[in-house]
């Protein structure tokens, strides 16, 4: 077996943040088909039902015999409430996270500099830097718990490769 196969994570148990759209579904999909239970956290309902969806079918596709638990709940990362209450939205049965995967972001503000409405960089700095860190916080303490336990912070190459009209969105990947 190759250190890189995935049926290491056949029956692990994980959580995804940005689930609705992009490299989150994309990444919640992978793991479903693994035959891990996954759990879906986004702010768009209809979204995330279609990439429950999306992971049901994966799973089968995968023929894994484990795994095949999929729960989608509502959740913006920047609302710091909203994270000190998830844990009374997961299902008991899915309480045990293996890996949490801290993908939640987006971009706003592409003005220059000057004219970046201050709204857009609270947004952007509530989800991308304070959201992962809220995330974070709570998941340490859950892996201490258990001594078991990984979390994945996607990032962008936007840290380190600032681009024109995206001076917000690099700050908030590079801190």
């Amino acid at each position: 077996m190759s250190i890189f196969s995935s049926s290491r994570l056949a029956g692990k148990t994980v959580l995804v943040t940005g689930a609705s759209a992009g490299i989150g579904k994309a990444t919640a999909i992978l793991f479903a088909k693994a035959g891990s239970n996954v759990i879906l956290l986004a702010r768009r309902n209809e979204a995330l039902a279609a990439v429950k969806a999306a992971c049901i079918s994966a799973h089968q596709d995968g023929g894994s015999q484990s795994g095949g638990n999929f729960e989608s709940i509502v959740l913006d990362v920047s609302d710091r409430s909203a994270i000190n209450d998830l844990w009374s939205k997961i299902p008991p049965h899915l309480k045990e996270i293996d890996i949490l995967v801290n993908n939640a972001g987006f971009v706003y503000g592409r003005e220059t500099v000057g004219d970046i409405a201050d709204s857009d960089i609270d947004a952007m700095f509530g989800t991308n830097v304070l959201g992962l860190i809220s995330m974070t916080q709570l998941f340490v303490k859950h892996f201490k718990e258990r001594n078991a336990g990984h979390i994945i912070n996607l990032g962008s190459i936007a840290g380190i490769e600032a681009y024109t009209g995206g001076s917000i969105y690099c700050a908030t990947k590079h801190a």
